[in-house]
């Protein structure tokens, strides 16, 4: 098990190595477009309007098996594997994994004297939204905590417009939206709910849109 790990960690490095080698590093934030895990910034150009890169260039570089079912997936599995933080200067960050201190750091210095308010999204290696929080400059420590709140499990907060319900013959179908995926089902036979062990966060919003259908079926009746 431990080789397959070290297998994994020596593919990541080597995928983030490829990025830096084709983007580049910068100091300039308006320039970056992703914080890596020492606090540098990758290059996307972002302010030069002839040469600025998308988030798009940067998942046409991954290989195929890290592409999802749409673009926002597939930056989700890139920044899950190698613990890099999307951001972009005028107001927006999205973080999958727990940041490093470095990242933190860059952060803070981005948001700190920054004009915007800035969007702070948390996503699970799932890509499902378990954090989405307004900041307008924020002292270090309130970074520190929401980020430990998301990925603790103690301030997680999945997004209802993520998930849905419907009707397979008797049985209520749970599905993640942005994958298109089945990951749950309801058997009122049975009284019965199962989820697949990777969205088991979710549970609690599978039983209350359930039970907010059944409750809509009965008063039809």
């Amino acid at each position: 098990m431990s080789g397959m790990i070290q297998q994994e960690q020596q593919f990541n490095d080597v995928l983030l190595d490829k990025l830096v080698a084709h983007f580049g590093v910068t100091n300039i934030k308006k320039d970056g477009g992703y914080i890596l895990r020492d606090g540098s910034l990758l290059n996307l150009n972002r302010s030069d309007l002839s040469n600025r890169q998308y988030h798009r260039a940067v998942a046409e570089l991954l290989p195929k098996e890290m592409h999802g079912a749409c673009d926002e997936i597939t930056i989700v599995n890139l920044m899950t594997a190698t613990g890099i933080i999307r951001y972009e200067a005028r107001g927006r960050v999205h973080v999958a994994t727990k940041p490093t201190q470095p990242q933190r750091r860059k952060l803070f210095e981005i948001m700190k004297y920054s004009e915007h308010s800035y969007r702070v999204l948390v996503s699970d290696t799932n890509a499902a939204t378990i954090g989405d929080k307004n900041f307008k400059s924020p002292q270090a420590h309130e970074l520190l905590q929401y980020f430990e709140g998301c990925f603790s499990g103690n301030q997680q907060q999945y997004r209802d417009d993520e998930f849905g319900i419907s009707k397979e013959q008797d049985d209520i179908i749970f599905t993640f939206r942005p994958a298109q995926r089945q990951i749950g089902r309801y058997q009122p036979s049975t009284r019965t709910f199962t989820i697949m062990p990777e969205f088991e966060g979710s549970m609690a919003l599978f039983k209350e849109k359930t039970a907010k259908l059944l409750q809509e079926e009965s008063n039809v009746v």
